[in-house]
Formats: structure tokens, sequence, C-alpha cells
């Protein structure tokens, strides 16, 4: 038996239980007899066990292809188990859970709804067949899943129809039909004599599931089922109105006569061009209820009800990645604040197996995506949201190619072109490289060193410095037009270089280093000679109006000096080309420049229309249309307000060392706090007059940098512990502390405090 650890599809379903067997049985991968590879299966499954006395832990191993729900005893256990295929090309992750708080002495019946997916996706690798595993161990009792299980055909899932969902998704739009339901067959005593024994395929290892990968991110958080009471009734159309955009299950209660349809979509279904998933339910005779296990997502729920069907009650089961929101930030402009929420709103609805780069339309781990979201959680999120960024890092070197290529989204079985400028950006500065500085997981380098070699292999630079445009299947760098890609491409590569040599040196590869060192000095060079002119960077074939995304880049990624700043100051705040997707990187250029009061400016400008719609989440594109209304890549002001408006980011891996540069602009006052690997960062800043003051807390086995004019004499830096180093920098215009751990308050004089604008200018 091999399973694979981390640190910390088709239609045979296939699981594993061992808990109270003979040790030398070993779970097998169960599926039904004569099973058929289709789109949109499901089971049921059972077994009764008996247990000799009540466990105080049961540790189960549980495998399904492509998702579970387990009772015990009739009690919901594992709501929505199993990680989609796969943490590479070919294995299947697997599900670790004590079971002991459901198990009792003497007779116990597990219950399992399978269902098979069937198909490829954006999200998943389908195995073509469907499949279930279940070894669980207490003390010396052992249960497995084997051929003594019982299972069947569950006729009252079906495939909806037309219209079917985009292929993007591996779900699929999911009717059940009430008469078909078997009433009661999770609980002890059901009668299923009459169904057939399960089929074993093999243990562990056995294709197409190969070896089992434990899941690395935490289950599903349950929010509890809520009642809605105020439906809107409308003709045959009854819409229920949800808090928010999230993911949920809704659930109902009718009366109907039997076989009256009724058919569910969400908002989403009529905003977008790609279909997104929906659902169908079909009535028996009676007052029933009915909740739905797959999950949507959306804003308004609508059932559209066949004449003679009268819904009693409705409501949702919110469900989502089991991470809390422990971030605060706060300031006085209405506008930023419900940005800034709708940017958490939408951060938490595109995360669950993978990162998302939206809910609806695909529920695919685009990495350009990705690169934002991560840095987003590294601030808004506790530290169990890390997990989800550490999954997508090990998946994206695991899926490499045998040629040595990178791509996403993955996992995925019907996609694998490589997108260079994404792949770019995930392995350098602002992907690999922001995971280990937020997280202090450097040993992560060990890992994912030698795939980024490998892949930066396939990339050439002249001996000019110039970086020949690689083809990858699909160049897509942005939405819109006025587009510098090839400037582009060259400022992704020197930030992938960037973060490949701080790689290097933790793996001990000096070499490597100074080759990357050197690389990177030739591409900014040729960037400054030929692609500068008086409009900004440019490359010397591209003939539309100067681009605001391969500039603002350039800034962020110190290609331009402060002496170039002049000129792209207007552009950056002027020129409006960029999608939300780089949008993050223009406004972060500004904030770079000290130019505070433009990058809000342009920030709120920009994001106004979102800002000011009923819409809690934001949008794909800056003008509404036919795009998804939650989308990714549209929240990098989140972590904006808190890199910059706070000024507070690590100097060392893991916040053991962090600086604290508030630039708040025109604002009196602003606070912010969240969590750290280390602890929780605190900061509370106040203007009045001329004077300054901001009270910080900074967490054990850490320390603060702060910065205070070299001409100001007015200054006042106390706190429970005494410590204060003065620490040496090259800076004209500031001097330069560094704070140990413990509660400090700073007072300073504004009259000769400098901002981020003149020490750039000087």
């Amino acid at each position: 038996m091999k399973l694979i650890y981390y640190l910390s599809s088709s239609l045979l379903v296939f699981l594993a239980f061992s808990c109270s067997r003979p040790a030398e049985k070993e779970a097998q991968w169960i599926t039904v007899p004569g099973f058929e590879h289709a789109e949109n299966q499901w089971f049921q499954i059972r077994k009764e066990i008996k247990l000799k006395k009540q466990p105080e832990t049961a540790i189960a191993t549980i495998a399904a292809d492509s998702k579970y729900w387990l009772w015990i005893n009739g009690e919901l256990a594992v709501l929505e188990g199993q990680l989609k295929r796969g943490p590479n090309p070919s294995d299947t992750y697997f599900d670790e859970i004590d079971l002991a708080p459901w198990l009792k002495k003497g007779k116990n019946t597990i219950a399992v709804q399978l269902w098979y997916f069937g198909c490829d996706g954006f999200s998943h690798k389908d195995s073509k067949m469907a499949g279930f595993y279940f070894n669980c161990v207490s003390g010396k009792e052992r249960m497995v899943s084997d051929l003594g299980w019982k299972i069947r055909v569950d006729s009252a899932y079906q495939d909806a129809g037309i219209p079917r969902k985009n292929f993007r998704l591996p779900e699929s739009n999911v009717r059940f039909v009430a008469t078909q339901h078997h009433q009661g067959w999770q609980l002890p005593g059901f009668d299923d004599s009459k169904w057939r024994n399960a089929v074993e395929i093999g243990k562990i290892g056995t294709a197409p599931w190969n070896d089992l990968v434990k899941r690395p991110i935490p289950q599903w958080k349950d929010f509890g089922l809520t009642k809605v009471t105020d439906l809107k009734r409308d003709s045959n159309r009854v819409a229920m109105k949800l808090p928010y955009n999230m993911q949920f299950h809704f659930w109902l209660k009718v009366k109907s006569d039997a076989g009256k349809q009724i058919e569910i979509t969400t908002d989403n279904f009529y905003n977008l061009n790609d279909i997104p998933l929906r659902a169908e339910y079909e009535t028996k005779g009676g007052v029933q209820e009915y909740e739905h296990l797959p999950w949507l997502n959306g804003e308004e729920v609508y059932f559209d009800l066949e004449e003679g069907v009268e819904i009693l009650e409705a409501g949702y089961r919110e469900t989502g990645y089991n991470s809390e929101f422990d971030g605060e930030f706060k300031v006085d402009d209405a506008d930023l604040m419900t940005l800034l929420a709708k940017a958490e709103r939408t951060l938490y609805v595109t995360m669950r197996d993978n990162f998302m780069d939206c809910p609806d339309r695909e529920r695919a781990q685009w990495w350009g995506d990705l690169v934002l979201e991560m840095e987003e959680t590294f601030y808004a999120m506790d530290n169990t949201a890390i997990d989800l960024s550490r999954k997508a890092i090990y998946e994206l070197v695991d899926w490499q190619k045998p040629d040595s290529t990178l791509f996403s989204p993955i996992p995925a079985g019907n996609w694998d072109k490589e997108l260079p400028q994404q792949m770019l950006a995930s392995i350098g500065w602002f992907g690999f490289r922001h995971y280990v500085q937020y997280t202090g997981e450097q040993e992560m380098y060990n890992k994912v060193f030698p795939a980024v070699k490998e892949y930066l292999s396939k990339w050439q630079v002249g001996e000019d410095g110039s970086v020949p445009f690689k083809k990858g299947g699909w160049n897509w760098a942005d939405w819109g037009g006025k587009l510098d890609k090839t400037l582009l491409e060259h400022v992704w590569y020197y930030l992938a270089l960037k973060g490949y040599a701080e790689m290097a040196e933790y793996v001990n590869e000096p070499g490597e280093k100074n080759r990357a060192l050197e690389k990177m000095e030739r591409v900014k060079n040729h960037l400054n000679s030929e692609f500068w002119t008086k409009q900004g960077y440019r490359s010397p074939n591209y003939k539309k109006e100067t681009d605001d995304r391969g500039n603002g880049l350039a800034v962020v990624a110190g290609i331009a000096d402060p002496s170039k700043y002049p000129v792209l100051r207007n552009l950056l705040f002027e020129t409006r080309h960029s999608s939300p997707y780089m949008e993050k990187y223009v406004e972060e250029a500004l904030f770079v420049m000290g130019e505070t009061e433009l990058a809000l400016t342009r920030m709120k400008e920009r994001y106004k229309p979102m800002i000011d719609s009923e819409h809690s989440t934001l949008w794909e594109i800056f003008h509404d249309g036919n795009w998804s209304h939650n989308h990714a890549w549209s929240g990098g002001p989140l972590s904006l307000m808190y890199k910059y408006l706070a000024g507070i980011e690590p100097e060392k891996p893991g916040f053991s060392e962090f600086h604290v540069f508030p630039e708040p602009g025109n604002f009196k006052s602003m606070s912010c706090s969240f969590s750290t690997v280390k602890g929780k960062i605190k900061l509370a800043y106040d203007k009045l007059n001329t004077k300054i003051s901001y009270q910080l807390v900074v967490p054990d086995q850490s320390s603060a940098i702060i910065r205070i004019p070299k001409n100001n004499k007015d200054f006042k830096v106390q706190g429970e512990r005494k410590h204060i180093e003065l620490v040496q920098r090259e800076d004209n215009l500031y001097k330069y502390f560094k704070l140990e751990s413990g509660s400090w308050e700073i007072v300073v004089d504004t009259k000769t405090q400098f901002n981020n604008k003149e020490l750039a200018s000087k």
C-alpha cells in the first residue's frame, strides 16, 4: 500500500474502507458490476459492520472517483468528500478522516452516495472509471471496502439534458427524479438484500487511480441550512435572494402531484455567454423536501415551476473553503471599504478544490489569477488558506510535461497549453517567491527548483538582452486592445529570473544564481536602451498607443529607475488599457513611485461601476455585460491597501522581519490587522495637525522595520520592550529602526516627514 503525503473522471467510483477486517485483508477499490463509462453517474453503497467497543479514534483513508457523501448510522459524517483529480496526471487524492465520533459499539451502518463525473474539465482529469476506496483502522479493528459491500445505481440522479454546461466544467447539470428515490437508504435497517455486491478492482496503486496522495487542504466548511422567508413569486417563477455571492446547495419543500418539473438556475445563467451549471427537479406526489448535493454559486436562485407545483419553503446551505477572514483594514472612505468587502467576497467564492478564476463558468486554476489570489489570502485570511496555495504550487510542478513545459490550468483533462506569460508570473517574484516570503517555507524551493530550472531552460535571451517572443499554444497576456505583448514578456521574464536567483541561492546553486543575475542585467539594459522612449517603454515594433500594463510592471520589477518616474506618473494615471487582471500591477506601480493619491484615484475611478453595482463581487471586465460577475483577478486592490496604505510587507521569509511604512495619503486615520505564520500584526494610524502617531503590535519571533525622516528630531518610539536597533540602509532621507516583538507607539512631527514620492524624486 503506497500513500503519498505532501507538506502541510470517468464513471468508475472506487472507495476503500478498513476498520474491522483481518489484518491480511487489504482494502480494495470497488465499483458497480458491469460498469460502463458515461457522464454524470450516481451510485449508492452500503455496508454494515460490527465493532467490539466504542472507538476512541478511527482513522479512515477514503478515496472516490469523483465525489462522495458519507453517512454513519444515518448521520452525515462527510459532506462532499474527495478532491478533483489530480495531484499529478496519474494519481488521485485521498481524504484522511477520524470517524470515531460517528461510530459506536456493536452494529454500524456505513452509507455512501457516490457521484462519478465521467468528464474531463479544466479542474479535473477523468479516469474513465468510477470507484470508491475505504480503509479505516481503530485499534486492532479494521474496516475495508471489498466485495462484501452492497452497491446500486442511483436512478434518481439523472442528466438534466439541454442546455448542457460548457466544456470547461467536469460537473454536469443534475436532474433529480423524486419518484426514483429510495427513502431512508442511508439508515440502519434498510433492506438492501436485492442490491448487488460490489466488484473489486484492486488495492492502492491500481490503475486508473494509481497512487494516493493525501488531501492537503481541510474538508469544507458547512455554514448550516438557512431558510429564506421573503421569497419573490411572479407567475410560475419563485426567486430566492441570497445575502451575497456564495457557494451553496439549495433546499426545497414543495407540494405537488407526481411528475411535475422544477427548473433551477442562478443569476449567472443569464449573465454568461458560456452556460454555467443548473439543476432540475421532478416531483413525487404530496409534500416533499429536497437538498441539492452539487454546489452552485450566485446571488439569486430562480425556481421555474410547472403548473400545479407549490413551493412551501426554500433555503440554502452555504459551504466553502474552511478558512476564516481574520484580516481587517479600515479607512474613512466608503468607496474603498465597499471595494475591499467585494474583493474579499470575490476571493472566498473562488476557493474550493483549487483556486478558481470564476466559480460559474470554469472553476479553473489559472495561474495568472492565482498569483493575485495567493497574495490576497496572506493578508485577508487565516493561515489555513496557505494550504491551498501550497497545493497549487505542488500541482503546477508535478504536472510539468516531459518536454519541461509548465502549463495551467491544472488539474485538467482537456487543456494542456502553456500560456507563457502566466507561467513566468507563477514561478517568479510574485508567485513562488511571494509564497516563501509570506509563509517562511523556504524548503519549498527544494521541491520546485528542478522544475523551474528545466522550464527556464526553454527560454532564450540574446547577447543584447532581447527575449525572443515565445509561442506557447495560447499567447494570451491580458484582455483588451493596445497590448504591448513583447514588452510584457520581457518584464515577466525578468521577474521570473529575479525569483529564480533567490531560489538558486537557497538551494546552493551559485552558478545558477549568477547566470540569472547576469541575464537580468542584460534584459534590464536592453529594455532601458531599446524600449525606453519619451512616451514610456514601448517595444520597437509596437505601433499603438503606449501600453500601461508593461510600463507598470517595469516599475514594480525595479527596471524603471526614479529618473523615469515623471513620464511614467502621467502615463500610468491617464492611460487605461488594462483589464482587471493587469490593473493591480499598474496601480501598484503608482504606489511604488509614491503617488498614493493618484493610485487611489485611478483605483476608485476604474472600479467605480463595480463599487456602485448591486453585485457583491467583482467582475471579469471593468464594464458590465455577459462576463463573470465573480472573477478572481479583480481583487488586487485588497493587497494594495495592506501593502501600501498600511505599508506592511515581509522583508524576510515568514515575517521574521517586516517593514511598516504607512502611506495613507490624505486619510487622517487608518487601521489594519492580519494573521501571519508568526502571529497577528496590528497597526493603528492617526494624523492630527502636524503630528502622526501609530500603534504597532509586532508578533513573537518577529521584528519590524520602521523609518523616520533623517532631519526630524521631533519623534518618539516607545514600547513595552526597550530594544530598538538603528538599521543601516542606503537612503538619504530616512533613518530606519528595528523593533522587537511587542507593542509600540511611534509619534512623528510631519513638518519634516518625507513620503515615498519625495523619496523617489530624490
